[in-house]
């Protein structure tokens, strides 16, 4: 049906050119319609002057819309009027050519009115239809979206507990951290949940998300610069566990345990040594307490490094007495939306 440009017109729309064709095309069938009505008018009895015009009328709406029926329809109606209608060759009128064409009119009128509603009807039923075919698309997308992202947390979570279970020496505080991790998700599935719904996570929102609840987002201690970038879905829980793993050591060990600590943080995109790209993320903290190099690897430096792998990167970490630096480094097409 969506063939015939009524239909189509009817679903979509109708262009400049559709337009023209069907007002050319109501012509052509008012003109076939006298042209045949003038070679049956001998076959016929008096009180058929209509007999050709309304199937042409009709047969104009349903392939090409209203507007050219509507024309076809006046053109029709006059040239009955003018030449099959007594008086014939004018346009006299007298009560018998008045409730002649009254009811050419109304027949029109009525024919016209109900394809109209016939179009309407089918336009309004395939844009319902294309419509919910949309969502079921959008919903199967959203749902291997979803599917994807809790497979990775599943598989973050896991990572976790691996490297808990190592480091913890008691089951009560394989508990404290593995609650705390927890909790770090939860802010990244509230950012994880915009991103799947097209909301835009900037490096700058990925970062006050994780240090706000921890209190480390005063912008009098703690300094964000670095360039509008788009964080992926990929890279968000990763990214959060590293910021909140960086911003808990300072909260307890580092420039956040005392009251004139500041942290600043740097990001930039800058080619590597092989020409490659990378994304370096720099904390620095400055006026805390001061740091040593530690005498064993423990927990958050293994995080750290294992996190910052799982984005294509690295972790440095230089403990300075002037206070700590961590320079994270991330592979961009792992962490970055759109690069």
């Amino acid at each position: 049906m969506l063939a015939l440009p009524a239909f189509r017109n009817a679903a979509y729309g109708a262009t400049r050119s559709t337009a023209i064709v069907g007002q050319v095309a109501a012509v052509i069938m008012a003109a076939a319609a006298l042209g045949l009505r003038f070679i049956l008018d001998p076959m016929l009895p008096p009180g058929f002057p209509y007999l050709t015009f309304f199937p042409a009328v009709v047969l104009t709406g349903f392939i090409w819309g209203i507007t050219p029926a509507v024309t076809a329809g006046i053109l029709s109606g006059l040239a009955s009027w003018y030449w099959f209608i007594e008086p014939s060759g004018s346009f006299a009128l007298d009560p018998r050519a008045t409730t002649a064409l009254v009811f050419y009119i109304f027949v029109i009128a009525t024919d016209i009115g109900l394809l109209f509603l016939a179009l309407k009807a089918l336009g309004a039923q395939v844009r319902a239809s294309e419509a919910l075919a949309e969502a079921l698309q959008l919903q199967q997308v959203v749902s291997k979206e979803v599917d994807h992202r809790l497979k990775n947390l599943m598989a973050t979570v896991s990572s976790l507990i691996s490297l808990m279970e190592k480091h913890a020496s008691t089951p009560a505080e394989l508990a404290s951290q593995l609650r705390q991790r927890i909790n770090a998700l939860s802010g990244s599935i509230g950012l994880l949940r915009g991103a799947v719904g097209d909301e835009r996570v900037s490096m700058r929102k990925a970062i006050l998300a994780a240090l706000e609840p921890l209190g480390l987002a005063d912008p009098r201690r703690t300094t964000l610069n670095g360039p509008d970038v788009t964080i992926s879905s990929n890279g968000l829980i990763p990214l959060n566990l590293i910021l909140h793993e960086l911003a808990t050591n300072a909260l307890k060990h580092g420039a956040f345990s005392n009251q004139s600590g500041v942290i600043k943080l740097d990001w930039d995109v800058t080619p590597s040594a092989g020409g490659k790209a990378v994304l370096n993320l720099i904390w620095t903290e400055r006026a805390g307490p001061s740091t040593a190099v530690p005498t064993r690897s423990g927990f958050g430096t293994e995080l750290l490094k294992r996190m910052s792998r799982s984005l294509g990167g690295g972790c440095e970490l230089s403990y300075d007495p002037a206070g700590l630096t961590a320079k994270i480094s991330f592979e961009p097409m792992s962490i970055l939306d759109s690069y």
